[in-house]
Parts: structure tokens; sequence; C-alpha cells
């Protein structure tokens, strides 16, 4: 990166500061016409000068070249003749032609404003797209000592204020100091007296405050490290979150941010106090001068050295002054600061090590696939504290052979997997690949054809088919975007001038030579990865758990239907009918709360957003006429007094509490507070607010679930006919987010377990509960539902570092995701760790036959979680106090020695 801010500066954006430094010289002449134009009015016109007889004229705009006398001839040559005007038309034309020149001015102003400010956001989207692509080429080493919160704050904050500046670079000073010396030079054309005195002022002012401000330079430095500190320490927050609630440790917390926050306090404070005094002063200043034009310019006005039409025009002027001023003084100040915070920010990311630039190219082209496999040659690795984790490694690993690498957690294994992908360089010694130092492969090589399994995976916030398919996302498929929009090609356009690249993130990046276009086979190739990997049932209850996209529900709407009519007679067949309580308008549902029952349909908004659009609308309504707003009302106070007898005087992070989904266990104390004021589960109930939380409570209540008998036959009919009024009276509001079950339809805002089952299931005994599960599946199979299933659960929210996802299903997800790309050689480093030993040789076994597979083979290098796992490989390497202990064949007592040194 440049080492300066205005070098960056004038490297990128040289073209357009000229172009804004012709339109500055430019705009120097509407505005010094400006100037002359109100004594030119007030002398003549108002004042009458020239205009003492009847009928007199003027003659107006008049140009010439004054000419030297030893030419003999007149002393001036006449270029614009001009024009005569009388009084009154001279009163109208010069004044509009002030308001034309207010107009152009103005017009420059707009104009140059507008230019600096796309300039200088196209070079913020620029500084912040470098630092992005520099992060993208640290040294993997790197990572461990940055927080990742201080480096996005870095990228995201402080290079704002910068963006901003690199607009004004350049052209704001030249623009600001042109109209202070038109200005100038127009006070001195009127009298040297008063020029001289706003020269001394200004002279005063651009000297003395830019010297006080330079303390705000130094408190600004300081607010922004703290600032920057703060962001990472709240990044480590909610990272480590699930050890400060283990561990009771948030006080502790809370009392470093309080300092963190209380150091900021003052900084900012000492700040305002200092800007504001300075502020004070400049105002005075600015404020002070116009006191010594009226004294003093009256006085030369009075005794007739300048006019009246003059004097005007100096204070005119001189108003023109104080507003520049401040802002080159303003600009000065925002030189300085947006410089230091471009030093500061450009260190953090000149570092040694980069990634080559070339390593990372994009390339449209297919990788051919490796000819040969790993040798290593005498490799050392070291961690960055310069501890050894694997010494004098030398191995030979074939392309097509899989490899079991066993040994204690920590004694070189998993480095030797690390540096395999080229996650932890050798510090000495070489590891090759295809005959090539590993280092030397781009990419687009190591990247394609390598793939790699880890223990401890992290997944950006995405889908579920983002995250299966990344690996996969190499370059847009050439041929497959549609024609370019014009706002597409204004994009486009911006990212070129921007020095960003133009490739378009919208369109198709999967690589169609690993993953076919074709619907069918893709889904093919995805199912098998996920059984492999055995999270075929996981990916099964996402999509069953799911509403089905709206791009495919018209062609899965039938096979839907089809498959509640088998799943229905299949339940019939088992003799498990009662063991799931259909969706039947006339009947209650047990098993639903009594909104659902109510409302009887399914929403296309989240539960709580439904909830709300329901209660406060319709569903009042229906309560209102059918006289359930009472009973919900009676019944909602005596669950809410039941729950605080039985969990009034717990805290509200008891597991207990939390466990309850027919209250939040921060309501708990509200609900207390309300018990206690309302007396008895009999009294009345005197507001709304209190009314409404107790119908809420009421309408998530379901009977077998909390046992508390209090829904009987009556409040069932009851609920039954609010049911049948509220399709009645249902707003298109509503209409348009709730769909109403229907025996004979598909429902596009229900889960596809709700379409199939059409029901909910009851209370069961555990047996039966796994063969309906079994039946589910089975009907998925037979009604040839299972593509529609997993583009459902495409759709599944990871949510932030899949954290909806257990450890042992992300680390199922990172190995299935890996064998989606067909590599040459899969490095897997202990990818199974969370998952129990049965479930883990399965998969091992599963992922062995996969590899043997003629047509698609692969190499394996499996550093194993037990001893045992690594008996169906090829070859064994065991691995003691980072180097290897023994290498041979899995089943033979011979061990092959690794090295000469191994052999003494």
């Amino acid at each position: 990166m440049a080492t300066s801010l205005y070098r960056y500066v004038w490297r990128h954006t040289r073209r357009e500061q000229i172009w804004m430094l012709v339109v500055v010289l430019l705009s120097i002449i509407p505005l010094f016409l400006s100037l002359n134009l109100p004594k030119l009015i007030i002398n003549g016109p108002i004042q009458g000068e020239g205009f003492e007889g009847a009928g007199a004229s003027l003659r107006y705009f008049t140009l010439t070249l004054p000419l030297p006398a030893f030419l003999g001839g007149p002393d001036h040559l006449v270029l614009l003749d001009g024009t005569s005007l009388q009084r009154m038309e001279a009163l109208f034309v010069l004044s509009t032609l002030f308001l034309f020149f207010v107009i152009v001015n103005g017009a420059f102003k707009f104009y140059l404003n507008t230019y600096k400010g796309r300039l200088g956001e196209r070079m913020l989207r620029r500084m912040r797209y470098e630092m992005v692509d520099r992060v993208l080429r640290f040294p993997i080493r790197q990572f461990r000592r940055v927080r990742p919160a201080e480096v996005a704050s870095m990228i995201k904050d402080e290079l704002e204020p910068i963006g901003g500046f690199i607009g004004d670079a350049f052209v704001q000073p030249l623009y600001l100091a042109s109209q202070i010396l038109t200005a100038m030079v127009f006070i001195f054309l009127q009298s040297w007296t008063l020029g001289a005195i706003a020269l001394g002022v200004t002279l005063f002012q651009a000297v003395l405050i830019p010297r006080m401000r330079r303390r705000l330079l130094i408190l600004g430095r300081e607010r922004q490290l703290t600032a920057r500190r703060l962001a990472g320490t709240v990044g480590e927050i909610i990272e480590s979150m699930p050890t400060i609630r283990t561990n009771d440790t948030s006080n502790i917390v809370r009392a470093r941010i309080s300092e963190q926050l209380g150091r900021i306090f003052l900084i900012r404070f000492d700040i305002y106090q200092w800007k504001f005094f300075v502020k004070f002063l400049n105002n005075f200043l600015s404020q002070a001068t116009p006191f010594i034009f009226y004294m003093f310019g009256g006085y030369f006005a009075i005794k007739g050295e300048i006019d009246i039409g003059e004097l005007v025009a100096v204070i005119a002027a001189y108003r023109e002054l104080p507003s520049p001023l401040k802002d080159l003084i303003d600009w000065d100040l925002m030189r300085l600061d947006v410089d230091v915070k471009y030093e500061q920010v450009a260190q953090q990311f000149e570092i040694g090590g980069l990634v080559d630039p070339a390593a990372q190219a994009a390339g449209a082209a297919g990788v051919s696939k490796l000819a040969g496999g790993f040798r290593l040659l005498d490799a050392t690795i070291r961690d960055d504290t310069g501890a050894v984790l694997a010494s004098g490694v030398t191995l030979e690993l074939p392309l097509r052979e899989r490899v079991a690498a066993l040994g204690p957690l920590g004694e070189g294994a998993e480095s030797v997997a690390e540096a395999l992908v080229g996650l932890a360089p050798p510090a000495t010694g070489e590891i090759e690949l295809a005959g090539r130092p590993l280092a030397s492969w781009p990419e687009a090589v190591t990247g394609r054809r390598l793939a790699y399994a880890e223990a401890a995976p992290y997944y950006p916030q995405s889908t579920l088919r983002e995250a299966l398919l990344y690996p996969l996302m190499h370059y847009p498929v050439p041929g497959m975007h549609p024609p370019e929009t014009r706002l597409e090609a204004q994009m486009r356009h911006e990212a070129a001038a921007s020095g960003n690249t133009t490739l378009d993130a919208r369109e198709d990046w999967v690589d169609r030579s690993v993953l076919p276009a074709q619907p069918d086979r893709e889904i093919a190739l995805i199912e098998e990865a996920i059984a492999i990997v055995d999270l075929k049932r996981d990916v099964r209850r996402l999509g069953l758990a799911g509403r089905v996209p709206d791009a495919h529900a018209p062609e899965a709407g039938e096979r839907v239907l089809a498959a509640r009519a088998l799943f229905s007679a299949r339940l019939a067949e088992e003799g498990l009918g009662g063991a799931v309580e259909r969706f039947d308008p006339g009947s209650f549902l047990r098993h639903a709360t009594i909104l659902e029952n109510i409302v009887f349909g399914a929403s296309r908004e989240d539960e709580a957003a439904a909830t709300r659009l329901l209660v406060r609308s319709d569903a009042r309504r229906v309560l209102q006429q059918t006289g359930l707003g009472d009973t919900l009302a009676a019944m909602g106070l005596q669950i809410a007094t039941t729950l605080v007898e039985l969990f009034g005087e717990i805290g509200s992070d008891n597991p207990l509490l939390r466990r309850m989904d027919i209250i939040r266990p921060d309501e708990i104390d509200f609900y207390r507070q309300l018990v206690l004021r309302l007396g008895t589960p009999t009294g009345p109930i005197e507001t709304g607010e209190d009314r409404g939380s107790l119908i809420r409570l009421a309408l998530s209540y379901v009977e077998p679930r909390y046992r508390l008998g209090l829904v009987d036959e009556s409040l069932r009919a009851r609920v039954v006919e609010a049911r049948t009024l509220f399709r009645q009276i249902a707003s298109p509001l509503v209409r348009e987010t709730v769909v109403f079950h229907d025996p004979d339809s598909f429902n596009p805002a229900a889960t596809l377990q709700d379409n199939i089952v059409f029901g909910r299931v009851a209370d069961a005994t555990p047996k039966a509960s796994a063969r309906i599960d079994e039946l589910l599946a089975e009907t998925i199979g037979e009604s040839n539902l299972g593509a529609v299933v997993l583009r459902t659960a495409f759709e599944f929210d990871l949510g932030a570092g899949a954290k909806r996802l257990s450890l042992g299903q992300q680390q199922k997800l990172t190995l299935a995701r890996a064998l989606l790309k067909a590599p040459d050689y899969l490095v897997a480093n202990r990818c199974l760790s969370a998952l129990d030993a049965d479930t883990q040789a399965r998969i091992v076994a599963a992922v062995l036959e996969r590899a043997a597979d003629p047509a698609r083979p692969f190499g394996l290098f499996w550093v194993a979680s037990s001893p045992g796992q690594g008996e169906p490989f090829d070859r064994i390497v065991r691995f003691e106090r980072g180097r290897v202990a023994d290498d041979g064949l899995a089943k033979s007592r011979e061990p092959i020695l690794s090295s000469p040194a191994d052999a003494r």
C-alpha cells in the first residue's frame, strides 16, 4: 500500500483531480463578477449616479483591452461595445444578472460537491476492497494474532472519514483558497485600508485556530484506538458467551466494559470541550471583523474616501470570507486527522508474507486432475511462538493411497494434516505436491483438487445449500447469466471504476464440471454425499420442518397430496391411526394451541409476527363476538396463578422454567406482579393491558402438554365456532398471510411435515413414535418426494457460525461438502471427533468405499480420533512427539521405516 494517503489518492484519482482543478479555475470568473454587481447596483440605479438627467442612460457590459502608449494610437482596444441602459432597465438587468450569477455559482458548487462525493465513495469502496483483499491474502498464522472485530472495525468505521476526505484532498483547498483570494482581491481593489484589516484578521485565524486544534488530533487518535479495542472486546464477548454463562463471569465482563466506556467518555468529553472553545473563538473573530468594517468603513464613507456602494460591496465580499476560511481550517484539521488514521490502518495491513495475488487469480478454465501425490522431505512445522509441532517428517503419500494417521492429540499428526493443505507452511524442509513445491501451486489447483475436513469448522451465516456448495464456488459459469439490466450495467461500471472485481456474486458460481446443472443429477450427488456422512436423517428432519420454496411449490403440491393419502393409509394398516390427530375443520385439535385452533391454518410470516398480526386484528374481533375473550382472560389468570405458585420463587435462569414454552423466563416476574395485583383467579381484570397479557397466555395453552384441566367440551365447541367465524371475517391482510388448512389442498404456508401428516402427532410410546418416523420416511421415498425434502432443507438458515446445528452435524456437513468437491486427495483432520465410535466407524467405512470407486477415486490422509480407526486403511502412520514413529501397511507386522534416522 502507499506510504501516505496523498500518494494513494494521487495514484488512483490523478485525472479526476486535474479536472476538478479546471472547474475550480472556471468558477472564479462568475464569483468575481457576482462580488462586483452589488456596487454597480447601489451606485448606479439605486443612488442614481450617472442617471441625473431625464432619460439618461449608462453603458454596461463593455470589455476593453489596454494598449501601450508607444504604439501611438488609442490607449485601449474595445472588444465589446456593451449596451446602454436607462435607470430602471439597469436596475432590473443588473439584479437579474446577480441572480443568474448566484445560480451559476451554486451550480459550480453543486457539480463539484457531487463529483467529489462520487469520487470519495469510489475511493472508499476501493480502499475497503483492497483491505479485504489483503485479509484474504494474509498468512494463515496472522489470523491467530488479530481480533476479527478490530479488523472489521478498521475496514468499516475507520476508513469512513478517509473516504469522505478523498474527494476534498486536492481540490478543496484550491477551491476554498480561490474564493478567499477572490474576495480579498476585490476588497483591496475597493479600499487598501479595509483590505489590510481583512487580511490581518484572516491570517490571524488561519494561524491561531489550526495550532489550537492540534490537541484535538491527539485526542482523536486516542478515541480511535479505544473505540477499536472496544469493538474487539465486544466481539470476544459474543464469541465467548458460553464460557461467560457457565462460569458466572458476566459481572467482571461488565466491569471491564464499563472501564473502557469510561475511558472513551473522558476522551470524548475533552474533545467536546476543546472543540467548542475553538469554535467560540473562531466565531468571535468572524463576527468582530464586520464591527471594524462598520466603524472604519463608515468613517471613510463619511469622509468621502469611499462611496456607499464600495462599502456595501466590501461588507458583502467579507461576508463570503468566514465560511470558506472556516472550511479551509476544518479541511486542514481533517487532513491531519485522516492522514494519521490512514497510517494507523495501513500499518495493520502492511505485513510480510502476503499470498501472491497471482496465486488467487480468478479463472474460468477448468483445472486438470493431479498427476501425483504428496512428498514430505524432512519437514519441520512450528507454531507462532517457535515451538516445534512436527519435526523431520519424511513421507511419501501416493495419490490413490488411503493413509490413516494415528497418535495422541498434539503429537504431530494434526500439524502434518494442516501442512498438506497449506495451513501450516513448514519452517524447514519441503512439501511437494505432484512433483512441485506445494507453495508454488495456485489456489485454483489446491482449492479444487484438494479437500480438507477439520474438527472445528466455521460457517458464516448462510443456508444449508450455500454451506454445502461453498467449496464449489470458484468462478461464475460462463453463458449462464441473462442479459444485463441497466442497473446491473451501472453496478459493473462502478465496480470497475472503483478497482473492484467485476465478477457478479448473483450469477451461478457452482462448478458444473463437478456438480452438473441437471437438477436430478445435482440432487443425486448431494444425496449421495450426505448419505455417506450419515446426515440424511438430519437433513430430512430439517426439510420436513420447513416450508417448500415457492419456486417448487406448484410441482410439489400433487405429490404431497398423494403422499398424504398414502401416509394415512399406511397408518391405518399399522393400527396407528389414533396416534395422529388429523386437521379436521369441524373438530378441536387437542394437541394444538387455542390460537392454532381458532386460526386453523399456517402463516407465511414467522411465529412472532403472525401472532401479533392475529391477536391485534381479526382474532380479537372473533373473541369479542363469541364472548371467548372473558373466558380466555379468566383462563389465563388461572394459568398465571398456577405458574407463579410453581415457579414464582425460582430465578428466571432456572432450567425448569426455560423448558416451559408457554411463558418466557423473563416474564415470570411480570405475571407474579399481575397475580398479586389481581388477588384471586376469579378477581376482576381492570386494565386492557392485563387482559391482553392473560389472553395471550391462554391462547398458547395445550391441554395434553400442561394438564391443568382447563379445556372442557364446552370450550372446545366454542373454539370450533370461533374458527368458523374467523374464516368468515378474516381481513384481506390476514388472508394474504394465513393459508387455511384444507384436506384436499396443499398448504404452501405450512411445513412439509404438516402437509404430509396433515395433523398433529399425539402422545405416543417411543416405539410408536419411531414407527411413525419410519412410515413417514417410507412414504417420502415411495412418493418420490426426496428431492422436494432436500430442496426444502436447502433453505434452512444455519445461523451465525452454524450455531443452529450441533458440532457433530457441523462436522458431518464439513465432510459432506469435501466429498462433493470430487477431490483428488482428501485430508481429514480428526473431522468426526464429536461423534460416537460406532458412527465414526460407519462413516469412515462409507468414505473409504467412496474413495475406492474406480470412476471417482481419491487419496486419503485421515487423522483418526482413536487407534482402532486405522484398520480399514491401506496404510497406517503413527506419530509420537512430533515425529513419525511407525509407517507401514495397515495389517502388516513389519513396519516400513520412513527415514534412515528411524532405522538407527
